[in-house]
């Protein structure tokens, strides 16, 4: 055998080892809970338990695969709305969390719809996905199913629409967005990119292990090529198929954007923001950062400041942006696989 051959061989055993080593150590992070994660669902305990300026209507639509997800719609009683915000949620949440999110929204006269995810509160469970915090292809139907909803609701179709969205929730709602050049406005808190994340995470996680020496020689492209192998194996064991944001967020030029961000969150660190800022071209943007806020805590944390600069934001679309009737979106809204009939989670 030749010195070459022996040569490869070496050099593919290494690298079969390095990854082998990465996953072991890495492939947790895929399905760790996030630190610092908030609670929710508490917030709405800072609700008062009969607001006369709200009217909430409950409301059900279909998928475009055959579930039924159920939302409600929050209008002011004293006003006509102005405009109307989409609000996702983030994983692990539900759909109600708006009331408290967008309270601001709602007092400055703009109606709010919000609904839960599948496999989430009170929406139909998909027997073939197993939800993550990492966004898949089902989030972006189920949002897009939402839009097709409320544009046949003739008293907000003839409003602006805007887009908010949490953590995962924001993902989607930029995702969204980046295949619909109609959604100008978009308002994120916790958003991330799924390489970057994992890469943050998976250092961190492995300086916990693992010698820093080992850390520090290992290539970053050899743990971004560990994690697109995970990836793949992950899909198929959640039955789904993961959004990689990184290319599609090129796609939100000429856009309004708002990111907030925590001080102090360690899910999502400030810096994940900036990664994706300085790939979207010639947009407007504005980046909030909230002082002593962790993951998903922004509007707990620093409430009058979250307000108003959700308000002055969403202000900006109703004094400029026309209202759309219908959304044309640049791919399919239809996932992989036949339509299923609904299945109610247990």
């Amino acid at each position: 055998m030749s010195w070459l051959l022996w040569c490869v061989l070496i050099a593919v055993t290494v690298e079969i080892m390095i990854q082998y080593c990465i996953m072991r150590a890495a492939y947790p992070v895929l399905f760790a809970p996030m630190p610092d994660r908030f609670n929710l669902i508490g917030t709405l305990a800072q609700l008062p338990e009969n607001d006369n300026h709200i009217q909430i209507r409950d409301v059900t639509f279909p998928t475009s695969d055959g579930l039924t997800l159920h939302g409600f719609i929050a209008t002011p009683t004293a006003v006509r709305p102005k405009g109307v915000i989409l609000f996702c949620h983030p994983f692990k949440s539900t759909g109600r969390i708006a009331l408290f999110q967008c309270q601001g929204l709602l007092e400055a006269g703009f109606a709010v719809f919000s609904f839960d995810f599948r496999n989430h509160g009170e929406s139909d469970s998909d027997p073939r996905y197993q939800s993550i915090h990492w966004l898949s292809h089902y989030e972006l139907n189920d949002a897009r199913s939402a839009i097709q909803f409320l544009r046949s609701q003739p008293e907000l179709s003839q409003l602006p629409l805007g887009l908010l969205g949490m953590s995962r929730g924001a993902g989607t709602a930029l995702a969204v967005a980046a295949k619909s050049a109609d959604l100008q406005y978009v308002a994120c808190e916790g958003a991330f990119l799924n390489e970057e994340l994992f890469l943050d995470h998976a250092i961190r996680w492995g300086e916990r292990f693992l010698p820093r020496l080992f850390i520090q020689i290992v290539p970053t492209w050899e743990v971004i090529r560990a994690f697109r192998i995970m990836i793949w194996y992950s899909q198929r064991r959640q039955g789904c198929r993961y959004i990689n944001l990184k290319p599609r967020v090129k796609d939100l030029k000429n856009r309004n954007l708002l990111f907030f961000t925590g001080e102090k969150d360690q899910s999502v660190v400030p810096r994940m923001t900036q990664l994706i800022v300085k790939r979207i071209p010639d947009a407007q943007i504005t980046v909030c950062s909230l002082s002593g806020a962790i993951h998903n805590a922004g509007r707990f944390t620093q409430m009058e400041t979250f307000d108003s600069t959700l308000i002055d934001f969403f202000s900006q679309m109703v004094e400029n942006n026309s209202p759309v009737k219908e959304l044309e979106f640049s791919e399919p809204i239809t996932g992989p696989g036949a339509p299923l009939p609904s299945k109610r989670s247990a």
